[in-house]
């Protein structure tokens, strides 16, 4: 099964940030990043496989580089 979601930040402060996921047939979903515990939640509780790869890159992303991404591209 092949896996594409655009990634872009909604908003971002001090504690978290939200990002906006689509994915191929543009479904929106929210993604929510903890930044002091570095973890990622869906806003929706679906932790699918779609959102688990959009959660392995934005945490990557955050922790390597302490800085939230304005947007991602995923896709495998």
């Amino acid at each position: 099964m092949a896996l594409y979601a655009r990634v872009e930040k909604l908003s971002e402060d001090d504690a978290e940030v939200r990002y906006k996921f689509t994915d191929i047939r543009d479904n929106e979903r929210v993604l929510i990043l903890d930044k002091a515990a570095e973890r990622t939640r869906p806003e929706d509780a679906d932790e699918d496989v779609l959102y688990r790869a959009v959660a392995m890159k934005v945490a990557t992303a955050w922790v390597r580089d302490g800085v939230a991404p304005d947007r991602l591209l995923v896709q495998s």
